[in-house]
C-alpha cells in the first residue's frame, strides 16, 4: 500500500527544515530571516509592501523583522516617493547584510544540490510543476471542503 501523500510531504518537509535550520543557526539567522535576506539578494530596494507580498507574511510581521535586522546592521531603509506623493521605504543590504546575504545563497545552493541529488533535469521540472500544481489545487475553493 502506498505511503499517504501528507505522511511523506511532512517527512521531507521535517528532513529539509532540519538541515536548513542548521545552517541558519550556524549563519547566526533567525527562522524568518533567510527569505527576507535571499530575496533581498535578489530584489534589493524594493518597498516594504512589496517585500511583505513577495516573502508572503503580513506586513506587521515584517515590519518587527526588518527593525531587528535594522539593529543588527543587515539593512537600512532609505525613504522613497511612490506615484500620488505616498511614502515608502526601500530595503537595502549593508555591506553586512550582503555578506550575509551571499553566505545564505551558498548554503541554500549546497542545500539545493543535496536535496536533488539524483534527480534529472527532466525529474526536477516535473518535481517542480507537481508542487506547483498541489499548491494551486490547495488554493482553489478555500473551505469548500471543511
Amino acid at each position: 500500500m502506498r505511503e499517504k501523500f501528507f505522511l511523506a510531504l511532512l517527512e521531507t518537509q521535517k528532513a529539509h527544515w532540519e538541515l536548513s535550520r542548521k545552517g541558519f543557526q550556524k549563519l547566526e539567522l533567525t527562522d524568518g530571516q533567510p527569505k527576507i535576506l535571499y530575496i533581498l539578494l535578489r530584489r534589493e530596494g524594493c518597498v516594504q509592501k512589496d517585500l511583505a507580498e513577495v516573502c508572503r507574511i503580513r506586513p506587521s510581521t515584517l515590519t518587527v523583522a526588518l527593525e531587528r535586522m535594522e539593529k543588527q546592521g543587515f539593512i537600512y531603509k532609505e525613504e522613497r516617493r511612490l506615484l500620488g506623493g505616498k511614502r515608502a521605504y526601500g530595503i537595502f543590504l549593508t555591506e553586512s547584510g550582503r555578506k550575509k546575504a551571499e553566505q545564505l545563497d551558498a548554503f541554500i545552493e549546497t542545500l539545493e544540490e543535496k536535496s536533488l541529488a539524483g534527480f534529472s533535469e527532466e525529474e526536477q521540472d516535473a518535481l517542480f510543476s507537481y508542487l506547483a500544481r498541489i499548491r494551486e489545487n490547495l488554493a482553489e475553493q478555500p473551505g469548500a471542503d471543511g
